[in-house]
């Protein structure tokens, strides 16, 4: 049987996030940028901007955070794949 963890999609992934940032563990990414995008590595910082956050990763690539639709496994309810 088919199992996918998945997260409300009015839900965001800021605290998970934090949490991997905390615990200096590594993060694996899927973002929706005009199609899907994957993005891996520990995350160096959490940013505030304006009415958005942002995650800035090791390799200094920075993300919506609200365009990520999957953090390790975990997916935004109504994501198929």
């Amino acid at each position: 049987m088919d199992y996918k963890c998945t997260l409300d999609t009015a839900d965001s992934f800021l605290e998970l996030l934090k949490s991997h940032f905390e615990h200096q563990q590594k993060v694996s990414l899927l973002s929706d940028i005009g199609g899907w995008e994957r993005a891996e590595g520990m995350v160096r910082e959490i940013v505030q901007k304006e009415d958005a956050s942002y995650l800035v990763l090791d390799n200094g690539t920075t993300l919506d955070i609200s365009k990520v639709i999957a953090v390790n496994g975990v997916f935004k309810t109504g994501c198929s794949c």
